[in-house]
């Protein structure tokens, strides 16, 4: 029985009084991706299917525990505590959530369809996001007005580094790709979002939805969800064109909380049919984050068809704190969808394209995320580490532009009332995060121009395989660099030589 519990819960428990209640993650059996990947682009189905063996998988537990809902515990205070409380599921990672007394859980750990307990982690937002914490305002109005053509804002270094404009000027510029932003929300009412914001009815009327509070409205009020949002689609109209790719659409998903909020915004990424996720916001080994939920959830999307993009984290220069093979961190650590050549052993693959960031001069941020990471304990074991003798796996799997970097401020809306300057300075590998995202956005529209399926195998291909070597790079990919930093018209050409789009 304890064996399913983790070392955390394990302590809990030993430790709780009658009436105490625990908030745990439950794990059953059966892993519903696997047995239902994508093949050529049919994620829609697979999504369905993966709801459906989730439900069957959890139907006779969650019945135990509504049964036990309507007992209480007998404190010695006199105060009645429910022993079963806060019930959700996750068809993603197969769990259940819920705050047990000790007396359920146990019996929840003797189940022989329960895989795996563990605690329900809330980590500060602060210690996920893979930015600096403050911006700064950022005049780039005016000098994109002086650099060129004034009828046109200019794009910004970032995003011509990347040779998204060459794209644009065969009109591939992301029109008809939905990517979700999933981070501290968006601002959008900016003038250069505003138009870009996905449509969700009168069930969705802001764009998304809050998973932190559970509501409809993902405004954002820290900035860096907004600075992703731009820099994945930003359209220039306050100036500067910030976004990779100006006409894809972007879904807002809040997130904050345990990390079970952060799977259901996968989930209702999965269900209203993105193409693309980015999400700048990574939990760090010290944290313990639960490494099984995040890597079910990104076989989730995997299987799902859809191209993921993730940070990594800016501890690369911090091993002490953050050793190899931990330096990565989740779920920018989760496979891949296509496995390098280089990679050896091979072993699962998932959606997690993960991002490091380089500079102006294409050299490794110094804090972008050092690899290699680690699979190599029970349930997954497919990339077991040990310095010298066993690789790990390759990460980051792309680069793209951090440091220096310029996006949207959140706090201007183009009314007045708000910043008087559009734009600020972004930085860390949440900024490199969402040029990837831009980049796979531009792909997935050159997929649906050619009426081929986006396929993100091919997707991953493409770019790794045309990526320009950063500064110290020896091989075709490698831990720290991964392929090189990302370039999407090389990419482009590479994938309509071989009619994929």
């Amino acid at each position: 029985m304890t064996n399913k519990a983790s070392e955390a819960l394990r302590v809990l428990l030993d430790n709780a009084r009658d009436y105490d209640t625990i908030e745990v993650d439950i794990f059953l059996h059966g892993e519903p991706a696997a047995e239902f990947r994508a093949a050529d682009g049919a994620g829609r189905d697979a999504a369905t299917a993966m709801k459906e063996r989730a439900a069957a998988d959890q139907r006779d537990l969650l019945d135990y525990l509504r049964g036990r809902s309507a007992e209480d515990s007998e404190p010695a205070e006199g105060v009645a505590v429910p022993k079963v409380a806060g019930l959700d599921t996750s068809w993603s990672t197969n769990s259940i959530s819920a705050r047990l007394t000790p007396d359920v859980l146990r019996a929840v750990l003797a189940r022989a369809d329960v895989a795996s307990v563990d605690i329900s982690r809330t980590v500060d937002i602060e210690d996920l996001l893979d930015a600096p914490t403050t911006t700064r305002p950022a005049r780039v109005r005016e000098r994109a007005r002086a650099a060129g053509d004034s009828a046109l804002p200019q794009p910004t270094w970032s995003v011509t580094r990347v040779k998204a404009p060459l794209l644009w000027q065969l009109g591939v510029t992301g029109d008809g790709v939905v990517a979700a932003v999933i981070d501290t929300g968006v601002n959008y009412d900016h003038p250069d979002l505003a138009d870009r914001m996905w449509d969700g009815g009168p069930e969705f009327p802001h764009h998304g939805w809050d998973f932190w509070f559970d509501d409809d409205d993902p405004r954002d009020d820290r900035g860096h969800g907004t600075s992703c949002a731009g820099i994945v689609a930003g359209t220039g109209s306050a100036g500067a064109r910030t976004g990779v790719a100006p006409g894809a659409t972007i879904m807002a998903l809040r997130v904050g909380g345990t990390e079970n909020r952060y799977w259901r915004a996968f989930e209702f990424a999965i269900e209203h049919g993105v193409h693309v996720i980015s999400m700048s916001m990574s939990w760090k080994f010290p944290s313990n984050p639960n490494y099984t939920g995040w890597r079910r959830a990104t076989e989730a999307i995997a299987a799902a068809g859809i191209l993921h993009a993730n940070s990594i984290g800016n501890q690369g220069d911090q091993p002490g704190l953050y050793p190899i093979p931990y330096n990565i961190a989740t779920p920018g650590n989760c496979p891949p969808p296509r496995i390098h050549p280089s990679q050896n052993p091979v072993g699962g693959t998932a959606s997690a394209i993960g991002c490091g960031a380089t500079d102006v001069s294409d050299q490794l941020a110094g804090y972008s995320g050092r690899g290699p990471a680690e699979w190599g304990k029970p349930p997954y074991t497919d990339y077991p580490y040990a310095n010298g003798m066993r690789p790990g796996l390759i990460k980051p799997d792309i680069c793209a532009p951090g440091p220096g970097t310029t996006s949207c401020n959140y706090l201007h809306d183009g009314s007045g009332t708000g910043s008087s300057l559009p734009y600020s300075g972004f930085g860390g590998t949440s900024a490199a995060t969402p040029h990837v995202a831009g980049c796979l956005a531009l792909l997935a529209h050159a997929c649906l121009i050619a009426n081929t399926p986006i396929v993100p195998v091919r997707v991953q291909e493409a770019i790794e395989n045309t990526a320009a070597r950063v500064v110290g790079q020896l091989r075709d990919k490698e831990n720290h660099f991964g392929a090189g930093r990302i370039d999407v018209y090389a990419a482009y050409r590479y994938g309509a030589d071989k009619g994929w789009w």
